[in-house]
This record gives C-alpha cells, sequence and structure tokens, in this order.
C-alpha cells in the first residue's frame, strides 16, 4: 500500500437549552484521569487553560473539559481507555467534531478524545481500496484520494468527521451509483471497551461489521475505515435560488427528479432542495442544489427544471474537495431534526407550509437561520444495503425514500428552547400529516436526529434489528461503557 499523510477534525448530539456554567464541570476521577493520562502522553495531552480548540457547535464550544487527549494511533487510545475506565473518568470522542450537543464530540467535565492526529490514508496498489485514518474530515480524505483521481462514498460538508458520518449511514452525493458510506466500507479498525484493538469485516467479527453499518458509537472507538474507492474526476456542482412566489412550480420539478423512473435512472444526477428563512432578511428563500458526478455542465436530466426563471444561479465543474461546504467553526449554535417519507407531491407542499408556519413563531430568535433540506435516498442505494450481509438500517424497498433535515442556526443561549420546540413541532406535524396520507417511513438518519429521537431512530430499524444490536453491544461492550449510563453518554445511545 501507498501511503499519505495528512492532518485533522468530527461528530453528533443531546438536548440544548443550557448555560455554559453548567458545563463547567469537573470531578477528582477525571483529574485523577488527566494526570495519568499526563504521565503517558506528555505532549498530546491538553488543559482547558492553555488549549486553544475550536469546534463546529457554539454550544459545545462551551463545554470545558478536564482535558484533551490527542492520540495518535490505535494502540494509544487503547491506553487511554484503559486509564479513563480505571479512573472511572466519563469522556467523549472528537473526530471532526460536527455535533449539536455537549458530551457528543466534547466531554463536560471529562476528557475529549481528539482523534485529529489519526490521519493517514493508505490507497492499495490496484487503487481499489483505501485504509483512511479516523480523525480526517470529509475534505482530507477526498483531497488525499483525488491525488489518485480516485474517490469514495463521502459526504457534503468539509469538516464533518469521517468517522460519525460513515458509523450512522453517510448519504453521498455518490450514492445513486455507489450506495452510503457505511455499504462501502471493507473493514473497521476499532477499540473495544476493554481496550482490545479489532478487526471487523465481513470474514472477521461479521457480526460486530454488520452492527458498526449504522449502529453509531455504541461499540467502540473506531479509529480507521478501509472504504472500498472507485475513478473519479471532476463533479458538477449548481445552485439556483427561487424566489417564494415560486414554490409549487420548483416543487412539481424536483418532486420529478426525486421520483420519475426517467430521472432516477441516471445514477451520476442528485438533487438537494433547501427552503430557508433568513431572520436578518425576514424571508423564505427556495435554493436548489444540482449535482452530476461527472464534468457536465448541462446534463439533460435537469433541462425541466432548469426552464424555471432563478434568481441567481451559479455553476461549477470541480473536484469534490473544493465543492464540500465549509461552515465556520464554533460561533454558531446548530440544532438538527428528521423524518423520512415515501415520494408525494402533495406532502411535500405540506411539509414545507409546516415549516412555514412554525419557523414564524420564533423569528425574534437573535441570529436565526431555519432550513428544511430534502433529497432522495436513491433506489439503487438501498439495494445496495444488502450487499456484504446488509447493514442495521433496516430499509428494504424498490421505491425512493424522502429524507427530510430540519437544520436551524441561531446566535444566542436564548434561542435554545425555542428552536428545539420548533423543531420537534414541525417533524411532529410533518409525522403526522404523511401518515394521513399514508407515506410516512419510520427510518431516521441518525446522523440528521437530534437526541430525543433516539429511541424512534432504532426502533425505526426494525425490532428485530435493533435487538440484534444490542446482543452484539452487550457481547462486546459487557460493562456498558459506551451505554447512556457509562463513560461515553454522548449522541445516539441504544440503551
Amino acid at each position: 500500500m501507498q501511503l499519505l499523510k495528512l492532518f485533522l477534525l468530527l461528530g453528533a448530539q443531546s438536548p440544548v437549552g443550557h448555560t455554559a456554567a453548567a458545563y463547567q464541570k469537573s470531578n477528582s476521577s477525571c483529574t485523577d484521569a488527566c494526570s495519568k493520562l499526563s504521565q503517558v502522553f506528555p505532549t498530546a495531552l491538553h488543559y482547558p487553560n492553555t488549549d486553544n480548540f475550536t469546534i463546529w457547535d457554539a454550544k459545545q464550544q462551551e463545554v470545558v473539559s478536564a482535558c484533551r487527549l490527542q492520540p495518535a494511533n490505535a494502540s494509544e487510545v487503547s491506553k487511554a481507555l484503559l486509564i479513563l475506565r480505571d479512573t472511572g473518568c466519563q469522556f467523549a470522542v472528537k473526530g471532526g467534531g460536527h455535533s449539536r450537543s455537549p458530551n457528543d464530540s466534547k466531554s463536560v467535565g471529562g476528557v475529549t478524545i481528539d482523534l485529529g492526529r489519526i490521519v493517514d490514508v493508505a490507497v492499495a496498489t490496484d487503487e481499489n481500496s483505501a485504509r483512511l485514518g479516523g480523525g480526517l474530515n470529509l475534505r482530507q480524505a477526498f483531497k488525499a484520494l483525488e491525488a489518485y483521481n480516485i474517490s469514495f462514498a463521502g459526504g457534503r460538508v468539509a469538516s464533518v468527521g469521517l468517522g460519525g458520518f460513515t458509523l450512522g449511514g453517510g448519504s453521498s452525493p455518490f450514492s445513486p451509483r455507489h450506495g452510503w458510506a457505511l455499504d462501502n466500507v471493507l473493514e473497521y479498525e476499532i477499540v473495544l471497551a476493554n481496550g482490545t484493538i479489532s478487526a471487523a469485516s465481513e470474514t472477521r467479527n461479521p457480526d460486530l461489521y454488520w452492527a458498526l453499518r449504522g449502529g453509531s458509537n455504541n461499540f467502540g472507538i473506531v479509529t480507521a475505515f478501509t472504504f472500498e474507492t472507485f475513478p473519479q474526476g471532476q463533479v458538477f456542482n449548481g445552485r439556483s435560488t427561487y424566489g417564494q412566489n415560486q414554490t409549487e412550480q420548483v416543487l412539481d420539478k424536483v418532486y420529478d427528479l426525486f421520483s420519475s423512473r426517467d430521472s432516477l435512472s441516471d445514477l451520476s444526477m442528485g438533487y438537494d432542495l433547501y427552503y430557508s428563512y433568513n431572520g436578518s432578511a425576514a424571508s423564505f428563500t427556495m435554493l436548489g442544489v444540482q449535482r452530476y458526478t461527472e464534468p457536465v455542465t448541462n446534463a439533460s436530466v435537469f433541462e425541466a427544471i432548469k426552464t424555471i426563471p432563478t434568481l441567481t444561479r451559479t455553476q461549477t465543474i470541480g473536484y469534490m474537495s473544493d465543492l464540500v461546504s465549509n461552515p465556520a467553526l464554533g460561533t454558531i449554535r446548530h440544532w438538527f431534526g428528521t423524518v423520512s417519507m415515501r415520494p408525494s407531491r402533495e406532502m411535500m407542499s405540506q411539509a414545507l407550509a409546516i415549516f412555514e408556519d412554525e419557523v414564524e413563531k420564533i423569528q425574534t430568535v437573535t441570529g436565526l437561520s431555519a432550513n428544511f433540506v430534502t433529497y432522495t435516498l436513491h433506489p439503487n442505494a438501498i439495494s445496495k444495503m444488502k450487499s456484504r450481509g446488509g447493514n442495521a438500517l433496516g430499509i428494504d424497498q424498490d421505491e425512493p425514500l424522502i429524507l427530510i433535515l430540519i437544520s436551524t442556526d441561531w446566535t444566542s443561549s436564548d434561542g435554545d428552547v425555542a428552536v428545539e420546540s420548533m423543531t420537534t413541532n414541525v417533524l411532529d406535524r410533518i409525522a403526522a400529516a404523511a401518515q394521513e396520507l399514508q407515506v410516512y417511513h419510520p427510518f431516521m438518519y441518525v446522523n440528521y436526529a437530534y437526541a430525543g429521537q433516539a429511541d424512534k431512530v432504532f426502533s425505526g430499524y426494525g425490532e428485530e434489528n435493533r435487538q440484534r444490536l444490542k446482543d452484539i453491544q452487550i457481547s462486546v461492550d459487557p460493562d456498558g461503557i459506551f451505554t447512556s449510563q457509562g463513560l461515553w453518554r454522548g449522541f445516539m445511545k441504544l440503551s
């Protein structure tokens, strides 16, 4: 294998509505843990008063950990985990840090394990696979592979960490052709709760391999992913904005892109729809992002929607590492929530109307930017979920699945409760309307969910899959280190 080195950043969630003071907790066990870690890792251990550490979400930026450790490999992660177990100190693991709540990827008063130094990239001689370090963010991974004119099923945002992205599923612009990230992983390197460094693949620990394909952070700390790769050059990215009075006209064309057989037969095509409220302008705007995984500016699949007049339109051809979005770090508060449905033109209109109604109730939130984001989980990507022994998500259908993300940004803690309430109301109302139209789907994409949706996330996988995940968790973590009552309590917990 050829080796290529890079460097840093990942993510996930829990409730909002806290103050910075509430995050400044510590205890004697973590003081003891940090002291012991400093002896083993004298140059890789950082204390808050001297640590220049920035993370994506402002709520997590407010968190004060007892210390932050930057291990360089799986062996060092193992040593650290054993110290944390021995002292009983809580911890969190940061890959890219693209999470929304305290204790997800930055520990409240405990130890933050920052994987930002585990960024080696090794490309196989035949260039059909690559081993990617668990501390990489998506831009770094794309950039490394582009040196070989290959790519992988990576996502849309530069600072999202490879680890959380992949363990939760990994929706990608390449998914219509290649499937989600979790179905492109050939092998995981994972540090288990007892410090054992293990490998999981179709032939080695196949039950754990299955569980890691959608089971999130419930089984250990993944320090490397071996991905299937594919030849890939530059891609097309187009962005068009529309006036609020064009909503229904745009939805007609987007629905065809999301659901028609002709559109879905073009596996290079992707389309993300944004309906966004800008607090400073006090208005809603519709944005369509056209994606085409070849360097083609005028793909025929977009001909119909391009007949609609736009407010603005930009078109770019470039490499994925340059086209992934790159949000600011540490200054904005973020909250996600999700729901899924089967294709329904009527439901799309209802969903936007519900979103608009609820957002208008919280217009006074400082720095508010609320986004309704939706796109298709392609039938071909669903079919690939049966490969390599299947994954834990439990999705099995011939038609596309429409994923909805409610993503909200704001700048002051005074708005925390209002944003959480708005998100819950939007999702509950959309789910109820979808059930009435008989198009509701129980799947919830864990990477888009908030902590209060955890039970629905795993029940949405199906009871058999949920129980299998729990059984596997118990087998690899009998002491519950990675459970909601264990030492890493952040993000989505099975139990």
